[in-house]
């Protein structure tokens, strides 16, 4: 239940957060509230931004941003999978009480809850001249476009769900909107957002990591695709081009000294060198230990395909920057497997993510033997236990410009502009990985497999597949896997059904 009450007192506690003065790093760090009035608040700019920033605060939780959105991106499209409590991803036999999905819902609405309120105080702020036009303007546009990611997921996850674009005054029960009701609305934020945001190239040094027009023109173009409005999606990607370039080399869009490089659209800012242990405040994320091998961090839970290590064209280099295997050397330097504790201790410091003779899978031999090294990236993360670095200060990248000209080229061929959608994948896409042209006919099919090497491993790959309608397809050819029906989309949480009679469960759960 989502009150009033709740909602303004949401809205007065974030207004005491602070965006640090970093270009770096511009994560959310909690001051104490304990004793603020409301006349305290919201009388100098600060204040303002103080309120918006609390809002980037709904993806600083471990859950959040590895299990309720890294899982559904990649475990959905079978080329990871999971060791341990979590590997019914491999039969899409999700349980409705899977703890993850319920804390995605539950921040996200606390998310949206916050934006619905800062509408109101930034007007209030501006008529009473606190703050100015211009800052007025980024602070509200980043609200709209907060909501809209916020609903962006939700919707790539659960299909339908209940829309709230303003303050509730009610008890917060309401029923599910339609999946294109909520695309539409995400559109909409998004068009508001981009005629209010200024560009990436244009935000001042201590703003990198805030939304930009390019962000919400981006996603703007992604909820277009889900409504099957093509043509329009074709303008707002085409907008991006010239303010975003793709990085000549495809290792360095995940460099730990390349974040809000200028492939990066969005991403969320984490901070490095903050407290990695156990005891962090969510101002880290445990992607990097989650995925890097039991025998260098004692997790090792996310691991990827044999299949999709052998999938990639020979000479295509998005294959060492995406997934190594037994006798292959981490691609980034800086990430040294020789220098882990745990390699030195009990391999005798080798250099390779396992031997051949002898692949890492694991003290129980269940793993495959290759990981993905997109999260693994971070040097400082060594994962042992009882050491405090077990977590990762790297940014998130939630969109790029790789993934935008993808979805420009699908967004051409269904069009029917299939000549400027092969030039993309051609002359953009694969000559940046060291590939020639496309062999064959089939523009889809061409799309699926650039999709697959390009954002595998990263926030978004099964959204891509399930906005093309191709990703049924997909995982049965890849992996000869029927999804059985309904579960290609997430449970509704069921203590979420519980607090609101009027939510109804999706099909198949």
């Amino acid at each position: 239940m989502r009150n009033k009450k709740f909602i303004y007192i949401s809205a007065i506690c974030f207004a005491s957060l602070v965006f640090p003065q970093s270009c770096s790093k511009s994560f959310l760090e909690q001051k104490n509230t304990s004793g603020i009035t409301e006349d305290a608040l919201f009388k100098k700019p600060e204040d303002g931004i103080a309120l918006v920033t609390g809002i980037y605060n709904t993806f600083h939780d471990v859950d959040f941003m590895l299990k309720a959105l890294w899982y559904q991106a990649n475990f959905l499209t079978q080329d990871f999978q999971n060791y341990g409590a979590d590997v019914f991803f491999k039969t899409y036999e999700v349980p409705t009480d899977f703890g993850a999905l319920n804390t995605f819902w539950t921040r996200a609405y606390q998310g949206i809850a916050r934006a619905n309120s800062a509408f109101p105080i930034i007007e209030k702020m501006r008529s009473a001249n606190i703050i100015n036009e211009d800052l007025a303007k980024r602070l509200t546009g980043e609200a709209y476009f907060l909501r809209g990611v916020l609903y962006y997921y939700l919707a790539s996850n659960f299909g339908g769900v209940p829309l709230e674009l303003k303050t509730v005054t009610d008890d917060g029960r309401h029923p599910r909107n339609t999946q294109d009701e909520v695309f539409a609305a995400v559109a909409e934020d998004m068009k508001k957002a981009a005629d209010l945001l200024p560009w990436k190239e244009d935000l001042a040094p201590a703003d990198l990591g805030r939304a930009n027009k390019g962000a919400a023109l981006a996603y703007l173009g992604d909820a277009q695709m889900w409504l099957k409005k093509y043509s329009d999606a074709v303008q707002s990607y085409k907008q991006l081009q010239g303010h975003f370039q793709l990085e000549p080399k495809f290792i360095d869009i995940h460099d730990f000294n390349n974040q809000n490089g200028k492939e990066s659209i969005f991403e969320v800012q984490f901070i490095a060198g903050a407290d990695m242990s156990w005891n962090h405040t969510n101002n880290n994320h445990w992607l990097a230990s989650f995925g890097m091998p039991e025998e260098i961090t004692q997790f090792g839970y996310a691991y990827a395909t044999a299949d999709l290590y052998n999938s990639f064209e020979p000479g295509d280099q998005r294959k060492a920057a995406t997934v190594i295997g037994p006798g292959d050397t981490h691609p980034d330097p800086k990430c040294q497997i020789s220098k882990y504790p745990r390699v030195i201790s009990n391999f005798g410091g080798i250099n390779t993510c396992g031997t051949k003779a002898n692949p890492w899978k694991g003290s129980d031999k269940a793993r495959s033997g290759y990981y993905g090294v997109k999260t693994w990236r971070d040097p400082n993360v060594t994962g042992n236990t009882g050491d405090i670095y077990i977590f990762s200060g790297q940014n998130v990248i939630m969109m790029r410009y790789g993934q935008v000209l993808l979805s420009l080229a699908e967004a051409l061929h269904k069009s029917g502009n299939d000549g400027e959608a092969i030039d993309i994948i051609n002359n953009q896409i694969r000559h940046r990985a060291g590939l020639g042209p496309v062999s064959g006919t089939n523009v889809m099919n061409s799309l699926l497999d650039e999709y697959r090497h390009e954002l595998a491993g990263e926030m978004s790959l099964w959204y891509m597949l399930r906005r093309s309608g191709e990703h049924l397809r997909f995982v049965k050819e890849k992996y000869g896997i029927t999804v059985p029906a309904g579960k290609d989309l997430m449970p509704i949480p069921q203590i979420q059904i519980g607090l609101n009679q009027q939510l109804t469960q999706n099909p198949g759960y």
